[in-house]
């Protein structure tokens, strides 16, 4: 199994999770963490599947991941 940034993602937010489990502060429901996980699983999947070259699957995979980010910075911003 390749190391990619997109598994990277998902061993922080696990990570993360965990740690502020307990806290109240953290208000996520176990069906958003199980949706977020299967959103980047099935992401990594698909990317895996059509990009051979672990040069470009890294860059590919970081460019979702700013993407990503950028665009939920934005609907937060907009619905808030």
């Amino acid at each position: 199994m390749k190391l990619t940034p997109l598994n990277i993602v998902v061993a922080c937010f696990l990570t993360w999770i965990v740690s502020e489990w307990g806290n109240d502060q953290l208000r996520l429901a176990w069906w958003q963490v199980i949706l977020f996980l299967v959103v980047v699983t099935l992401a990594d999947m698909v990317f895996r599947f059509f990009v051979k070259d672990l040069k470009k699957l890294w860059i590919g995979e970081i460019g979702f991941i700013l993407v990503s980010g950028i665009l939920m910075v934005i609907v937060k911003i907009l619905w808030n």
